[in-house]
């Protein structure tokens, strides 16, 4: 045996274990890290600043487009800029920690790799008084230590999983911000940097931020949303991805349009399959083979974040006054919506819609409306705060048809009151407990 090659190999094997392997189920797979977030839209990171030139312009960017992003700052950098942190905690961003120096994961010892992370937190903890729970290694690049020290201090490893490589200078804004707009979607977290890139490279990123500030809002229709970090298990949130991905693939092959960045309502056009639908003057609405609307709850927009079941409810409650006034603009203005006469839906959630001008129609209780009735019970099992544990007994197999007139929903949306009455929220908390128990 040649002991010189198995002593080769095992420093190899030895090498691999702490700087390959690791880096690939982290950084690679995003096991153990966070590579999307799990709320509504869109999530905006900045790396390796604070600046004292460049970052001061990218504050007044995300100001002017009331946007809170996530800064995941260099210690030593922050310590010599404390104004910019305290500027960044004073509109609203949140703090991260992105290294004591910016080095490279692979050539750092485990001495030095845990003695640095436990510094720069300590540093920025005194400096933010905050609890610094959120990291971002150098290049997203991890070593056996990395990990160990996330577990042992449970600090949250965030990546990103949308990058315009904004800072190389050969990149121009609109490379940067087309890039970024080809991957961007619910979910998303975005990376970009106040510093640290080749010279010319934060001029390109400031215009490109200016740019995707709106069209990410006005022609995708995402909205700019915190970082947000669900205690979810592994398991939670590959069902969570899985279901959304389902969800992705129906409203691609089915056009469901939404309405704006952040209305819970989504619109579909299709064909009427019965029974027909009366005016209350008995006028024909609508008839089998007819076009009409379908409205779908974009379901991710009415993702609670706590348990309390009564909280849940008035805010979906306000969800929904804040959306109707807005879907009957986009109808009114829409041509694609001028000949349709009924927008309608099949739905377990029925109860308290009468209130907001709707009509509640028995249906007959066939296979598909079974079908529909599992399905919208999958949905609360995946977004109620309470998950798997939420009880759909009392929602019972069988839905009714809830549709509104054209008139109707121009009418009845603008007429909402600013203020709910007391009897619509109580109905609608009391039947969200209710189906909860």
């Amino acid at each position: 045996m040649n002991w010189g090659y198995v002593f080769v190999g095992c420093v190899l094997m030895g090498l691999a274990s702490y700087t390959v392997i690791p880096d690939f189920f982290l950084h690679r797979l995003g096991v153990g890290s966070w590579k999307r977030q799990f709320s509504p839209g869109v999530a905006l990171t900045l790396d390796d600043g604070p600046d004292p030139i460049v970052t001061p312009r990218v504050l007044e960017v995300l100001k002017r487009h009331n946007i809170s992003a996530t800064f995941f700052v260099v210690a030593e950098k922050a310590i010599r800029y404390p104004e910019l942190i305290r500027q960044m905690q004073a509109e609203g961003h949140q703090i991260g920690v992105h290294s004591l120096r910016h080095r490279y994961a692979w050539f750092s010892s485990p001495w030095q790799t845990a003695r640095e992370w436990s510094e720069s937190v300590h540093l920025l903890e005194q400096l933010t008084l905050d609890k610094i729970t959120w990291m971002r290694p150098p290049w997203g690049t991890f070593n056996l230590m990395t990990w160990w020290w996330l577990k042992k201090h449970k600090m949250r490893a965030v990546l990103w999983n949308v990058e315009g490589h904004d800072w190389e200078s050969r990149r121009s804004p609109e490379e940067i911000t087309a890039r970024i707009l080809s991957k961007v979607d619910e979910g998303a977290i975005i990376v970009l940097h106040d510093s640290g890139g080749e010279s010319g490279a934060p001029e390109n990123t400031l215009l490109a931020l200016e740019q995707m500030s709106d069209q990410i809002v006005q022609e995708l229709k995402l909205p700019f949303v915190p970082l947000e970090i669900p205690n979810w298990s592994f398991g939670r949130r590959l069902s969570f991805r899985v279901w959304e991905t389902w969800e992705h693939y129906y409203a691609k092959s089915h056009r469901v349009e939404r309405i704006d960045a952040t209305n819970i309502f989504r619109l579909e056009k299709t064909v009427y399959e019965g029974p027909n639908l009366y005016a209350e003057d008995g006028k024909l609405l609508a008839k089998k083979g007819d076009s009409v609307a379908e409205i779908h709850l974009d379901n991710i927009r009415l993702q609670a974040k706590g348990r309390d079941i009564q909280k849940t409810a008035i805010k979906a409650l306000h969800q929904v006054r804040a959306s109707l006034p807005d879907l009957a603009r986009y109808v009114a203005n829409s041509p694609a919506y001028a000949n349709i006469n009924v927008f309608m839906a099949q739905t377990l959630l029925y109860r308290g819609v009468k209130a907001f001008g709707f009509t509640v129609q028995e249906l007959p209780d066939t296979l598909n409306s079974r079908g529909i009735a599992w399905l919208q019970k999958m949905i609360m099992r995946v977004y109620h705060p309470v998950g798997k544990d939420r009880r759909n007994d009392r929602l019972g197999n069988k839905t009714r048809l809830v549709w509104i007139s054209r008139e109707g929903l121009l009418a009845h949306a603008t007429s909402i009151s600013a203020r709910p009455s007391r009897h619509i929220m109580d109905n609608l908390v009391y039947n969200s407990w209710e189906d909860h128990r």
